[in-house]
């Protein structure tokens, strides 16, 4: 079942351009000013009026908002402008403060007057699409993703993030440490995702994806992470609604500036080769054949989830690690393009990273080394 789209819609209450018009009206006002107003000093009648206007107009969108979380938000955007233009108005009320107060007012109403979905169609999209399944327990509802998919302007976000918390205070959805969700426990597939975000932040932390640069695309992570593109997809908008990520419908995920979290060098591929030896095994067969045929029982253990004997995954670990010393150098001789200096340097990390203590994660993880091990052997070519 497809839950249809919210209709856009023109919201009763001034018009755009009047909203628009009364910003510029109250940057007048404020450039008239004389500059004794960064102070405390009197509030000039005319933006007393223009407070009065406008302030009427926004009780009245109050009143049609189906909106609770909306109608509260604007109450208090009301409020502020209300206490700084009473009579009554606290010792030390200046004109700079009730002119923040009202742009502030009057930014929400700009935004408000837009022709875009309202907040309550928002959220009985997004209720329908948690009824019907479509997101399931567990699932990332992450604001910015959400609006890229109903096509929404940036500055209109808030609408989807007053819609989640009308759908919050309903039980719905939950906030977490990493975003919002869809209340109750994640499935099975909801934990591989958390444990792909899991590595794909790791690669980001060690400089294989650096801050300013794209993900692959889905398609193109499944191969090398051996996972299945449903995973992918949920693993790289857990990173978007934690904001390591920005994404959106149809567009790369692209690493932020500031992902919280601190990013080391993209790793130097001319000495990456002097680090991946001392890790591997002294001596091991790096022959093409040889190559072929290790990568293909990592994977296969992988596939098939087979539990090798004790030993025998950390073991190929290291022989995928000297297979990737001995590449590296050869792919990167053929290969200086940014899309094929990212999988060297993912192969790198994949290799030199801290062996997980979990069996299974251990077993994927030298799945994906052996899947990285056959990209460097077919940008190597016959230098292999």
């Amino acid at each position: 079942m497809t839950t249809p789209l919210p209709e856009r819609t023109l919201l009763p209450g001034p018009p755009y351009g009047y909203v628009r018009n009364a910003l510029r009206e109250l940057l007048v006002v404020e450039r008239a000013a004389p500059e004794a107003s960064t102070t405390v000093a009197p509030v000039p009648v005319q933006l007393t009026d223009l407070a009065d206007q406008w302030v009427k107009a926004a009780h009245a969108c109050v009143a049609d908002m189906g909106s609770v979380t909306q109608r509260a938000r604007w109450q208090t955007l009301i409020a502020a402008v209300e206490t700084r233009q009473s009579a009554h108005a606290p010792a030390g009320t200046d004109m700079p403060a009730l002119c923040t107060a009202l742009r502030n007012l009057l930014v929400a109403m700009l935004e408000y007057s837009r022709l875009e979905p309202p907040v309550t169609g928002i959220s009985d999209y997004l209720r329908g699409r948690i009824t019907d399944g479509t997101s399931p327990p567990g699932s990332p509802l992450g604001a910015r993703r959400i609006a890229a998919e109903l096509c929404l302007a940036p500055v209109s976000v808030v609408r989807v993030k007053l819609a989640l918390a009308d759908l919050e205070v309903e039980g719905l959805v939950e906030s977490t440490r990493t975003g919002t969700r869809v209340t109750g426990a994640p499935a099975g597939r909801s934990e591989r995702s958390v444990q792909v975000a899991q590595w794909l932040r790791t690669l980001i932390r060690e400089g294989a994806y650096p801050p300013g640069s794209a993900l692959p695309r889905v398609a193109d992570l499944a191969r090398p992470l051996v996972t299945p593109t449903p995973v992918i997809s949920s693993a790289v908008a857990l990173l978007d609604d934690e904001g390591t990520v920005r994404s959106g419908l149809g567009v790369r995920a692209v690493v932020v500036q500031d992902p919280g979290f601190a990013v080391a060098a993209p790793l130097d591929l001319t000495t990456a080769d002097l680090r991946l030896t001392l890790a591997g095994w002294a001596g091991s067969d790096t022959s093409s054949q040889r190559v072929r045929e290790t990568c293909r029982r990592a994977r296969s253990w992988w596939h098939h989830r087979i539990a090798p004997a004790p030993g025998r995954v950390p073991h190929t670990h290291r022989t995928l690690t000297s297979m990737a010393a001995h590449l590296i150098p050869a792919a990167h001789a053929h290969h200086q393009t940014p899309q094929a200096e990212a999988t060297m340097r993912r192969a790198a990390v994949t290799a030199l990273a801290p062996q997980p203590e979990d069996p299974q994660e251990q077993l994927w993880r030298t799945a994906c080394l052996a899947a990285a091990v056959l990209e460097l052997q077919n940008l190597a070519g016959d230098a292999a």
